[in-house]
């Protein structure tokens, strides 16, 4: 998250950096957690222009979140689904 609010630049830094943060938390069972990695990337992807790619991501955070019953998260994923919906 840090690299993101750095700056540009360091987006396929940030990137690695939050692909191995998912695999990490599927491996570990860390269902909250790999939620909020895949809303993370989301932002990056969104960030990046590539909506297509963003949506994806929130949708499988927003299916983890209602499988984890993590109703705050989820809330917030869908209305961020929302906004981007409405941007492209």
């Amino acid at each position: 998250m840090i690299l993101l609010n750095v700056n540009d630049r360091h987006m396929t830094e940030a990137e690695e950096w939050i692909r191995k943060a998912v695999e990490t938390s599927n491996k570990s069972g860390m269902m909250w957690e790999l939620g909020s990695d895949y809303a993370v990337y989301a932002e990056l992807l969104k960030r990046r222009g590539d909506l297509a790619g963003a949506r994806e991501k929130l949708n499988k955070a927003i299916e983890i979140y209602q499988e984890c019953g993590a109703d705050g998260r989820l809330k917030k994923s869908q209305q961020d689904l929302v906004e981007l919906q409405k941007t492209g």
